[in-house]
């Protein structure tokens, strides 16, 4: 397991303070990422027996109380099963960000129960989909649909979109209809999230400007035909 880098978050796993890992590496290059760093590998990688030293020692402390596991994309490492059940064993609840490419690790987290939370990144509408991610991976969108399928087993799960700048309704209602199964289930969390303009892997993302509170919220409202709680995270 490779892990780039960390910080405490209390935000990431709702109501549960803990610590957020960064993965190396991803498979996607989405143009309005903000952690380009970490897409390729990062020049150096934590040390493991002392981040779980560390994580013990808060942990016994009753400090904290859960571990998200974000990126990068962690279900490319596929020692990520093991890692999670030795931080299962601190009494740590786990959460997973993924971007839906590995159907199958995700499967597997589902059917050996090490994962309290997945939230899955929907980047765009099915149609978008390969403009935005820039991935090569010809089987993809088949692999996103099976994901949302395995997400949706999941305890606890969420989608979230960060809203880009050209995104129009009619995006969003493809979305909702796309991850609802044509508004047969209802989602439970769906996340909305302010597009960031600084640091972006593709400079152009650099040049626009993100939708206003307001802009995001009216989305926000449409989309609760297909979600019972919808979220927007601004800043």
């Amino acid at each position: 397991m490779k892990l780039a880098s960390r910080q405490e978050t209390s935000i990431d796993y709702p109501k549960k303070f803990g610590q957020i890992l960064f993965v190396p590496k991803c498979n996607f290059k989405c143009g309005f990422c903000h952690n380009p760093d970490l897409i390729n590998g990062p020049t150096s990688e934590l040390n493991l027996e002392a981040l779980y030293k560390d994580l013990k020692l808060k942990a016994e402390g009753g400090w904290y109380r859960s571990v998200c596991i974000s990126g990068g994309e962690p279900t490319l490492q596929h020692d990520l099963p093991e890692f999670i059940k030795k931080l299962k064993t601190l009494g740590l609840s786990i959460k997973v960000d993924t971007n839906g490419s590995n159907p199958e690790m995700l499967q597997r987290l589902l059917d050996e129960g090490c994962v309290d939370y997945v939230a899955m990144d929907i980047k765009a509408s099915r149609e978008q989909y390969k403009d935005i991610i820039n991935c090569e991976d010809e089987d993809l969108l088949e692999k996103i649909d099976k994901s949302i399928e395995i997400v949706k087993r999941f305890p606890v799960y969420e989608f979230r979109t960060t809203v880009l700048p050209f995104f129009n309704d009619e995006d969003f209602i493809s979305i909702g209809e796309w991850i609802s199964n044509q508004g047969k289930d209802m989602i439970r969390l769906y996340t909305l999230q302010q597009f960031n303009n600084k640091k972006c892997l593709d400079p152009k993302y650099e040049k626009m400007i993100p939708k206003t509170k307001q802009e995001i919220e009216d989305i926000a409202e449409m989309m609760k035909k297909y979600c019972n709680d919808v979220r927007v995270l601004c800043d």
